[in-house]
């Protein structure tokens, strides 16, 4: 596996922040942020506008709205930049993104593990084992 080549195909791919974590040999574990551009954020306060009442319940317009469409926005674009680059080196991964809240929505951190067909990769480990 080319650990510089991941990187790389992550940055060209709008992805921020990008650190590399020790994890299990002959695996590239990164953790990095994807932060949501302008066009993103009006989609979801639009969203939300639609389907809550930010006026009744503050936190329910966030939690139950805002938020949930911000992170299926994030995690499909990540999926995709994933299966990508796993695609174009023939190998596996697994990623996993963190829970965003109202106070810091303007970007969503994740982890993923690149690994060869063999490797036995639990995605519980991964989040024990990075502390995210």
């Amino acid at each position: 596996m080319n650990k510089q080549y991941i990187i790389n195909f992550l940055k060209t791919n709008d992805l921020s922040d990008i650190a590399e974590i020790q994890y299990k040999k002959g695996t590239i574990a990164i953790k990095f942020k994807y932060y949501y551009d302008e066009v993103e954020i009006e989609a979801a306060n639009c969203y939300a506008n639609e389907e809550g009442d930010f006026k009744k319940d503050k936190e329910d317009w966030y939690e139950e709205y805002f938020l949930p469409y911000l992170s299926d926005i994030a995690a499909d674009n990540v999926e995709d930049i994933m299966e990508e680059c796993a695609e174009q080196m023939e190998i596996e991964y697994e990623f996993i993104g963190c829970d965003i809240s109202q106070d810091a929505y303007e970007f969503n951190e994740f982890a993923v593990v690149f690994y060869g067909e063999d490797a036995d990769i639990e995605i519980d480990d991964i989040l024990f084992e990075l502390d995210i």
